[in-house]
């Protein structure tokens, strides 16, 4: 691959020290398994880099070496679209190649300093890392080896019966792949053909109820029996200007916005292909209601739509909402990978192994720094998505939030150079793999275990929150956000957590006000809250908060659309999703910008948006209060409601696969109560019992009357039930300044010291 590096690599050399302490720690802990004759030392190395210095780059994309990355990659290689033929090319040569599938990872060292310095340094081993090669395969998704995958294009599976997740391989189920259930009679026969066989599919069954009525169930998330709400699936052999009627029976939810107004998505193929349309709001006569079968069991709710197909003989696909799968990440961070400028401040790593061996890549972004001491100035924030693998409207809000801040825009430039960006896009790939909605292959709600200490259960939850935990050590992490979806309520707001400590009370609700103001068509500040519940106390925004970061947030973007401003009765698009991504951005630097005058407008409202709701709880109340008094004393909780609106579940305990071993523990525990309790054997040990349970006989008998309780009155008080907060009025509203503090943009303003345990030159 470099004829160069490896005619250098044949000069004679000297061995070092390094390497060889280097090559038996490696080689002890399972990192690197390279043959000793295989092994530059960095006498070699240092020459390389001097002659060639595009060798050096340390950490950074766009690297090729002769082996394939992966050792799961052995398996299976992923064939996608984005890759050119060049690469097919090189990707064959590789396969068919044996040995080289079964080469050893090689390790090299490599001399390189952020400061134009010559020291010698390691590079990480591959297996400990991901990396996209700039001509080379992407990993393929790996599915639970209960599932069958055909093989197309698009990788479809057919779940089959099991208790829990045992293991994985590229390609599901060995074996012969089951037809489709319906084959069609010839070109008359206008049956239609449901698939959902593919990655993020979710269908179980399709029944013909009547000509061109159909009856479909969803299936529940792997190794649970609930949350049923997300549906993709595909049908074929339409027939033009013939109404359909679609019926869901076995949905869960007992409100929904499609009593609102809320519309299903279609895709047709013959329309993307002639007329460059792509995902569209369709159906009519929509209603969501409860089925009436009543089998003692859970209670399901139906949804029914119509449809005409544009089209005869169209392939069209039918969604919750707009679908982003793993593999659309994949390509997405292959081309940040490939591009020469994006990668010098784009960092990819492998923050974990998923259950089912897919990885879960965290990006660091910031702009490299000066000097140590900017370095360790710069604040952290963090932001994650898809937790729950059917809201797919936060991974469209995390694309636009990477378009922007990977950009070269003045703003994405501005906020690289004075924050460090972790960013976790994909926490439950392998929810998404198979088209679950909330749970990952153990079969539990991934976020409500943030607190979690099982980390061959929870791998994702536990490296995202020791990964913020270190972070934490060397630098303030400024914010946290998890990007969610909501399917009961519209618009976009924030989930946060109230601060106790009074030097930054309602710190935590400035952001949300900002973000309102900033994004008033899409925003709705009036559905923030702030309340912790004890519910919650696993979610990822409480969990950080324990932790130590005071703006933490869940951002819930709705499945719906907005009844805000412009937008007001409109579907969102996946447009309107990718600027919230963007005005993100723009509040941050509102947010921290020197000149402090927005944040203290806004903590102002604030004060006063919380003096109208107080005023208004104890005229509901029936009482007077002076509010120029110690008002601001009054406990937030006694205002505040409860998110039980949100779109949350309780913890269900441990995983699937470990409640059969939790029962036998329970089991071996009243075993050994038993047989604690043993029986006396001795004539001393019973003569000792005999005279104790006389002594306590006597001490009973003459043991004084017992004082009657005092008893206490109980006052009621009605129930309270309020939102969190009001609507900004019209005329409280500041008029933002949209120029970008000038001096800070002309020249990098003097950057202050914050204390750091680790100080890195490249964060």
């Amino acid at each position: 691959m470099f004829p160069a590096l490896e005619t250098e690599l044949k000069q004679e050399t000297c061995p070092d020290p390094y390497e060889d302490f280097m090559y038996h720690h490696l080689q002890y802990y399972g990192y690197f398994k390279a043959q000793r004759g295989s092994l530059p030392n960095s006498a070699s190395h240092q020459h390389v880099r001097k002659n060639n210095p595009r060798y050096g780059l340390s950490g950074s994309f766009g690297e090729r070496e002769d082996v394939i990355p992966d050792p799961l990659q052995k398996e299976k290689l992923l064939w996608p679209t984005c890759l050119s033929s060049a690469a097919h090319r090189q990707i064959e040569a590789v396969s068919r190649d044996p040995l080289m599938l079964s080469s050893p990872l090689k390790s090299r060292q490599l001399l390189h300093d952020e400061f134009g310095e010559v020291n010698p340094c390691l590079r990480e081993p591959r297996d400990l890392f991901t990396f996209f090669p700039s001509s080379g395969p992407l990993q393929a998704p790996r599915w639970p080896i209960e599932c069958e995958v055909i093989k197309e294009n698009l990788h479809h599976i057919v779940p089959t019966e099991g208790s829990y997740f045992t293991s994985s391989r590229v390609g599901g189920k060995r074996g012969i792949i089951r037809e489709p259930a319906v084959t069609l009679q010839g070109p008359e026969d206008n049956t239609l053909l449901f698939e959902s066989r593919f990655e993020s599919g979710n269908l179980q069954k399709a029944v013909r109820v009547d000509t061109y009525e159909y009856e479909l169930t969803l299936r529940t998330d792997l190794y649970t029996n609930k949350h049923t709400q997300w549906f993709y699936f595909r049908v074929q052999n339409t027939r033009k200007d013939t109404t359909y009627r679609f019926t869901i029976v076995n949905l869960l939810k007992p409100k929904s916005l499609y009593t609102v107004g809320m519309k299903p998505l279609m895709y047709s193929q013959l329309d993307a292909n002639t007329h460059n349309i792509g995902w569209r709001r369709e159906g009519n006569e929509i209603r969501y209601y409860k089925n009436n079968t009543d089998d003692g069991q859970q209670p399901f709710y139906c949804l029914t739509w119509t449809i005409q197909f544009p089209h005869d003989q169209d392939t069209c696909f039918f969604a919750h909402f707009y679908p982003y799968t793993y593999t659309d990440l994949q390509c997405y961070l292959l081309s940040v990978a490939n591009n020469p400028v994006q990668s010098q401040f784009c960092k990819l790593r492998t923050l974990c192994r998923s259950l089912a061996g897919n990885t879960v890549y965290l990006l660091t972004i910031t702009n490299p720094s000066r000097t140590p001491r900017e370095a360790a100035a710069k604040k952290a924030v963090v932001l994650s998505a898809r937790v729950h693998p059917g809201e797919s409207n936060g991974s469209w809000i995390m694309k636009g939030f990477l378009d922007f801040i990977l950009s070269n825009s003045p703003d994405a430039q501005l906020l690289r150079d004075i924050f460090v960006f972790k960013v976790v896009p994909m926490l439950n790939p392998d929810g998404v793999i198979v088209g679950n909605y909330r749970c990952s292959l153990a079969g539990r709600d991934l976020n409500r275990h943030y607190k979690t200490i099982l980390k061959e259960s929870f791998p994702c939850i536990w490296h995202t929150r020791n990964m913020v935990k270190r972070l934490l050590e060397e630098r303030e992490v400024l914010l946290y956000c998890d990007f969610h979806g909501h399917s009961r309520k519209n618009n976009i707001f924030l989930y946060g957590c109230k601060n106790n400590d009074r030097k930054y009370w309602l710190h935590e609700r400035v952001f949300p006000l900002m973000l309102s103001k900033n994004v008033p068509d899409k925003f709705s500040f009036q559905s923030c809250n702030f309340k912790v519940q004890k519910c919650k106390e696993g979610t990822g925004r409480v969990v950080m908060w324990r932790m130590g970061i005071l703006n933490s947030y869940t951002m819930e973007s709705t499945f719906g659309g907005s009844t805000l401003g412009n937008k007001r009765d409109t579907h969102f698009t996946i447009e309107d999703l990718k600027s919230l991504g963007y005005h993100v951005c723009d509040t941050l630097l509102d947010f921290c910008d020197p000149d402090r005058t927005k944040f203290m407008q806004c903590l102002a409202e604030l004060k006063e948006l919380l003096k109208q709701e107080i005023h208004k709880k104890f005229n509901e109340l029936g009482q007077d209060m002076d509010l120029e008094g110690n008002w601001s004393d009054i406990s937030l909780s006694d205002i505040e409601s409860s998110t039980s609106g949100s779109d949350s579940s309780l913890s269900d305990g441990l995983p699937v696969h470990l409640l059969s071993m939790a029962d036998e523990v329970n089991q071996k525990k009243k075993i050994y109560k038993k047989k604690k309790k043993k029986p006396l054997q001795t004539r001393k040990q019973r003569n000792e019992q005999y005279q104790k349970n006389n002594l306590m006989r006597e001490l009973k008998l003459i043991e004084d009357t017992p004082t009657q309780k005092p008893r206490f009155t109980v006052s009621c008080c009605p129930k309270r039930s309020t939102n969190s907060s009001q609507e900004p009025a019209p005329d409280m509203k500041p008029l933002w300044s949209r120029n970008r503090y000038p001096a800070t943009k002309r020249g990098r303003a003097t950057m202050m010291v914050y204390p750091s345990l680790h100080i890195y030159t490249y964060p």
